[in-house]
């Protein structure tokens, strides 16, 4: 008894569309990546569910994490799963462990499989085609045992736009990071550049309110609003996860930048420095949205 498997219910195709939906959409705001599943007997040619659908399922059902979803197809034949925030090198990981089992044990040698995995990076894709892209990929696959196709229309990234805030009061200097930034070329993000020479206008332009990523570069010592009460009001509205804050500062103290860190500040950098440092720790930052 020790070996046998249980099938519990499994969600069918209606069941999952609705659910999908949210998901596609977080792809955009969290930047998580979703990778789909599909498989297939590799030799059913019914056009109904063969003997084998029952215990295929109840295995599927048994390997899958419990952040994962299971469901099967309208027709009988297919199965899916979605593996939330997973890319398509853990979902290949899943087909190369599942099927070294179906092939090794005794109980499963009337079963052969394929594959297919989609990984989705953006929200343009509807549920109906993602299963429509997959049955056909399988079809045209054949009855190749144990095979996986790629898909591969539904992973190029959006591209974002990001706000970008200087505040600097030296005109000369303002300038050139201002030229700086608008020639940065970073992948999946096109930034908009605004500068300020004072931490009064800054705030009098209300850009800070908006939903869209913001990356702010600004001197600790400012005209009217210095740069650490900006910190201030940034970390404690509403959307200041979307802030990533660079302190510019010629203060060369354990003991300022420790209070700017502390207040919330990303980077703390000391003037004078080299504007490619700049660049090469704004590219970082951005690259780590989608390590």
């Amino acid at each position: 008894m020790s070996d046998l498997i249980i099938e519990q219910d499994v969600m069918q195709e209606h069941e999952v569309r609705r659910y999908f939906e949210i998901w596609r959409e977080s792809v955009i705001r969290s930047r998580h990546t979703i990778t789909a599943v599909f498989l297939k007997e590799a030799d059913s040619t019914q056009s109904k569910p063969n003997e084998n659908n029952h215990q295929i399922t109840a295995f599927l059902q048994s390997k899958i994490r419990k952040t994962d979803l299971l469901f099967q197809l309208s027709d009988g034949n297919h199965w899916g799963i979605f593996f939330l925030q997973s890319s398509d090198v853990e979902a290949r990981a899943f087909l190369k462990r599942i099927f070294a089992i179906l092939k090794a044990e005794r109980k499963f040698q009337q079963i052969a499989l394929k594959a297919s995995i989609t990984e989705i990076r953006n929200n343009t894709v509807t549920f109906e085609d993602l299963l429509e892209k997959n049955k056909q990929v399988l079809t045209e696959n054949g009855q190749i045992s144990w095979s996986v196709v790629e898909v591969h229309d539904y992973g190029v990234q959006p591209i974002e736009l990001v706000k970008v805030s200087i505040i600097e009061q030296n005109a000369i200097f303002r300038q050139v990071l201002e030229s700086t930034l608008n020639q940065i070329v970073i992948p999946h993000f096109t930034l908009e550049v605004k500068v300020y020479e004072d931490g009064y206008s800054f705030l009098q332009s209300d850009g800070y309110k908006t939903g869209h990523m913001h990356l702010i570069v600004m001197n600790d010592i400012l005209p009217r609003k210095n740069g650490l009460e900006i910190l201030h009001i940034l970390r404690h509205m509403p959307n200041e996860k979307k802030f990533i804050i660079y302190m510019m500062s010629e203060r060369n103290s354990e003991g300022a930048a420790l209070n700017a860190y502390e207040g919330g500040v990303d980077e703390y950098i000391v003037k004078p420095f080299n504007l490619r440092l700049l660049e090469a720790k704004i590219k970082r930052t951005f690259a780590r949205f989608w390590l």
